[in-house]
């Protein structure tokens, strides 16, 4: 095999794994922004659960009365279901607590904007993820801001992004 040759496959091989890393980055892209939807559309959800669980984060058992009660069910299965029960609790507060105050640092941040999209983008998501009403359509949020669908989309997808940042800290920058 000539040099040139041996040349001409390598090039083929690091053009090829540079095709595939760049697939491999914009589907992690793609599945981070679909996880930040997903966090968003059941954000009402997660807060009637947390809202209506048996427990406050306040009133959570302490740790002794936690292992008390565990030590008196017999079955590993129960008592596997007690604790996660308990660790959902825990874990859905917090999550709504940290979304609650990011949402309101975003308001914040696109009230303060120069730009009149930024606040655009905000009532988008708020309509569609976190009032308490139904969340309206594409074509309904597009005529309420005179906008079109696209563009509505478009606003979903920055707001997001802005949001990732807001959520995950130096870890939303990966989904940029």
């Amino acid at each position: 095999m000539s040099k040139e040759e041996l040349q001409q496959i390598t090039d083929h091989i690091r053009t090829t794994l540079k095709a595939e890393e760049s697939k491999l980055i914009k589907a992690r892209h793609n599945k981070k922004r679909a996880n930040i939807r997903l966090l968003l559309s059941k954000y009402r959800d997660i807060t009637r659960h947390a809202k209506n669980t048996e427990y406050e984060s306040s009133q959570m058992p302490s740790d002794t009365a936690i292992k008390e009660l565990l030590e008196m069910i017999e079955t590993a299965e129960y008592k596997f279901r007690i604790e996660s029960l308990f660790d959902s609790v825990i874990k859905t507060q917090a999550l709504i607590n940290h979304m609650d105050k990011m949402l309101a640092i975003y308001k914040q941040t696109c009230e303060i904007s120069d730009k009149p999209e930024t606040m655009r983008q905000y009532r988008i998501i708020h309509a569609l993820y976190i009032a308490d009403k139904p969340k309206p359509t594409i074509e309904e949020l597009a005529q309420q801001e005179f906008i079109s669908p696209p563009t509505v989309y478009r606003d979903i997808d920055t707001a997001c992004e802005n949001l990732a940042v807001l959520f995950f800290g130096v870890f939303g920058l990966q989904f940029l």
